[in-house]
């Protein structure tokens, strides 16, 4: 079995791993009285009436195997349907969130380091501190509140609220700008002061001066030269920016009104619909290893120095 392949076995037995642990804790809490004496009783409903800690575990794990994350408690409902149903919103929050995040960071973050001490340079690390400043729940709530200015002055294509892209395209990408900034927007400061900090080493290695008294162009230097290299601490750093950028998407579903899966949790929570809560945390933490794996990947084959241990 080759290195890669024993890799991949290893960081997916840790996934699985971490799944359970996490079905541990939460199914502990269960025990420990996390639940109102109703929720308990339909948890108990669900996993087998007046049988014991164990064998309750044991019926959910075997459940979760196949798929089935249990039936909501307050809303009638499986938690698999009601996932479901929140899923468009959510994708559409996280795709637009990360494809800006990416190009935005790494766009200032590259611009600004190919043009130290400039005026575009001092712009870009200015708004990147800003932005790094600036909670995700303030810039939503003032994002918010311009979209809610720009529909009383006849401008309704900015508006909160979900639109299906299949109904509206339009209309779908005027409400999700706004939720797509609040997302993104502190992630793309710290890739853009990321990128600019590896840009500006990459400039610095004797082979990039060599390159330059050959005469080759920067423009051919940095596609070929630097953007490799300066990539690596970018692509490493994707799997923890991915899970703070699910934070902040939760945040961006409640205050924009999406109905989007962070709508959903935030909504459990308060009612203490356990089930529920337990369905998304496993979805999520599950979702967080597999993109972590993914950049691990990416960031081997962008560098075959980089060793898969």
């Amino acid at each position: 079995m080759t290195s890669f392949a024993l890799f991949l076995v290893r960081r997916l037995l840790g996934i699985v791993v971490l799944v359970w642990a996490v079905t541990l804790a939460a199914f502990g809490l269960f025990r420990a009285g996390g639940a109102s004496p109703a929720s308990r009783v339909q948890i108990d409903t669900q996993l087998g009436q007046g049988e014991p800690a164990a064998w309750q575990y044991f019926h959910y794990v075997l459940r979760l195997l196949h798929g089935n994350l249990g039936e909501s408690l307050t809303v009638g409902l499986s938690v698999n349907t009601v996932l479901w149903r929140a899923l468009p919103p959510t994708l559409s929050l996280m795709i637009g969130g990360v494809v800006l995040w990416l190009v935005a960071g790494i766009t200032v973050g590259a611009v600004s380091a190919l043009r130290p001490g400039s005026w575009m340079d001092r712009i870009a690390t200015g708004a990147a501190l800003s932005a790094m400043v600036v909670p995700t729940f303030l810039l939503a709530l003032l994002l918010l509140a311009l979209s809610t200015y720009l529909a009383r002055s006849g401008t309704l294509w900015l508006q909160p609220g979900y639109m299906p892209f299949t109904q509206s395209p339009g209309q779908w990408l005027g409400r999700m700008i706004l939720p797509w900034i609040a997302v993104a927007a502190t992630q793309a400061a710290v890739t853009a002061k990321l990128t600019r900090t590896a840009v500006l080493d990459v400039l610095g290695e004797d082979y990039i001066r060599t390159a330059r008294a050959k005469g080759l162009s920067e423009r051919h230097i940095f596609w070929h030269e630097v953007l490799r290299p300066a990539s690596l601490p970018v692509i490493a750093s994707v799997g923890v920016g991915f899970g703070v950028l699910l934070g902040s998407a939760a945040i961006a579903d409640q205050v924009f009104a999406l109905g989007g899966i962070g709508q959903a949790l935030l909504t459990a929570v308060k009612q203490g619909d356990l089930m529920i809560v337990m369905g998304t945390v496993l979805v999520t933490v599950i979702v967080i290893a597999l993109v972590n794996l993914i950049a691990d990947i990416c960031q081997a084959l962008v560098d075959p120095q980089v060793h898969i241990t």
